[in-house]
């Protein structure tokens, strides 16, 4: 297994972790104020989502670049649409966790990311 996959799903696995267990502990904080409460709760758990969402896009691309068989890749995603989880972030990710030089002048935002997650593994 590539350390830089590892050090991805672990990074990942802790922001996600993360955003669920403040998720949790907001109704110890605003379970009175059902307003404040509903408001925080879905920033917490899109945001659990997000990271969920760019890490399982970023090890379909790289399976993708290893040549699994479309189907296949589909079957594991369990999804007809793999474009709906490679998204040009979790490209430009992968990139960044594979050492890939970007076309672009600026280095994109997840590109620099996956370069530190791959640099200090997670």
């Amino acid at each position: 297994m590539p350390p830089e996959l590892l050090a991805l799903v672990a990074h990942h696995c802790r922001r996600i972790n993360a955003y669920l267990a403040r998720a949790q502990h907001l109704q110890t904080l605003h379970g009175d104020d059902m307003r404040q409460w509903q408001r925080l709760v879905l920033y917490a758990l899109t945001d659990a989502l997000a990271h969920n969402h760019l890490l399982v896009g970023t090890l379909a691309a790289y399976l993708q670049r290893q040549d699994l068989p479309p189907d296949l890749l589909r079957r594991y995603l369990q999804s007809p649409d793999t474009d709906r989880y490679i998204t040009r972030e979790a490209v430009e990710h992968l990139d960044g966790l594979t050492g890939a030089v970007p076309e672009e002048a600026a280095e994109p935002v997840w590109t620099a990311i996956g370069r530190r997650i791959a640099r200090d593994g997670g």
